[in-house]
């Protein structure tokens, strides 16, 4: 199966403009270990990403491949939720919104609004 975080790794070490031997004192890991990893020869340890991730100030987040496709719309699309559905003005509500009609105001208190022995 062909990864992809080889690549990323090491293109998020160089924009943080980190040395193979920089990263490797902040991980422990030798600057061969690292370079074999980037390169794709050998297989990296879960461990051992997060403490490149970590190193370089990332998180690694673990999603299940149903959530794949829509975590990756999300992230092309800057953080906006992506949707094939039209857009609708109405809020989101428990309730079912109720049809518009003309703004009017409160109606005027009546003598059985108001009890003065309650006031």
């Amino acid at each position: 199966m062909e990864t992809l975080i080889p690549a990323f790794l090491r293109r998020q070490r160089n924009q943080r403009r980190l040395t193979l031997e920089n990263l490797s004192a902040k991980v422990g890991m030798s600057p061969q270990h690292l370079s074999e990893i980037e390169s794709g020869k050998r297989d990296p340890r879960l461990s051992s990403i997060e403490r490149m991730a970590e190193a370089m100030g990332m998180t690694v987040l673990i999603v299940p491949e149903a959530m794949a496709l829509e975590l990756r719309r999300y992230i092309a699309h800057n953080g906006r939720a992506y949707t094939t559905k039209p857009f609708s003005a109405q809020p989101f509500t428990d309730q079912p919104s109720a049809p518009a009609t003309k703004a009017t105001a409160a109606p005027e208190p009546t003598e059985l609004d108001h009890d003065p022995q309650k006031a």
